[in-house]
């Protein structure tokens, strides 16, 4: 194995997995800012060292990955791109997604799987969020100056349609190139975790019903638009904080 190697540093491969074992339990701390931070680090090291968390023995896996809920709350009214999002962004984390609507507040769109992926699911789904509202913001006076017969709601969200399915085709594309290069050595891990979610849910929300979107008129030049300018976007933003780098490296 080529191990990649920190600046003036060398770490072996138990030493990668030891420290990516004490980041996934720090991964599960109640401070939300922590455990994104902790979740996004074991990710970047496995990744840096050609790894997986199919390495970590057999008897730690289960350990290593609780399931978890981690909830986003963008307001009252989910809109059909903000629904379609989420939901992509759930799948290229491993996750489920569940709308929860509550009664006098406004609905939580939670994130269920490991806390490793959940927690950066949800940080990676609130940074899409707002990205997506800035470039629209940025496009629309020039959308509205092309298309006329359009309200600039209408505009507005034909692009985020867009871009929202230009980000669904991309993650579904690397999940794919993921799939095929580690089905030799993930297959256990894709087992547990897929059955740790499943028996999750099927115990914390045994009554379950789908929503389904309707069908709408857009315009094609907004939608367009979106979808190219989707296809520049960081979707596997990590959480970086200054403060934390340094208790994470400790870890």
């Amino acid at each position: 194995m080529n191990w990649g190697k920190e600046p003036n540093t060398s770490m072996t491969r138990e030493d990668v997995i030891s420290k990516v074992r004490k980041l996934l339990e720090l991964s599960k701390s109640s401070n939300e800012n922590e455990a994104a931070l902790a979740a996004a680090k074991a990710r970047e090291m496995l990744s840096r060292y050609n790894l997986t968390l199919a390495d970590l023995p057999a008897g730690e896996m289960r350990g290593a990955l609780d399931v978890v809920e981690c909830s986003a709350d963008q307001g009252k009214t989910i809109r059909h791109w903000v629904k379609g999002l989420f939901i992509h962004v759930a799948a290229g984390f491993e996750c489920e997604p569940l709308i929860r609507r509550r009664n006098g507040d406004n609905p939580l769109l939670t994130f269920i799987g490991t806390a490793a992926d959940a927690n950066v699911a949800k940080f990676v789904f609130q940074f899409l969020y707002c990205e997506l509202n800035r470039l629209v913001d940025e496009a629309l006076p020039q959308l509205k100056k092309e298309n006329r017969g359009w309200s600039a709601a209408s505009l507005r969200y034909a692009y985020l349609d867009g871009a929202v399915l230009r980000i669904g085709q991309r993650y579904r594309e690397e999940t794919q190139t993921i799939r095929r290069n580690e089905q030799q050595t993930c297959t256990d891990l894709m087992v547990v975790k897929q059955d740790m979610i499943r028996d999750y849910m099927a115990g914390a929300f045994p009554h379950l019903r789908r929503e389904y979107s309707r069908r709408r008129l857009v315009s094609a030049r907004a939608f367009e638009r979106g979808y190219q300018d989707a296809g520049d976007i960081d979707i596997r933003r990590t959480p970086h904080a200054e403060g934390r780098e340094q208790f994470l490296e400790s870890a």
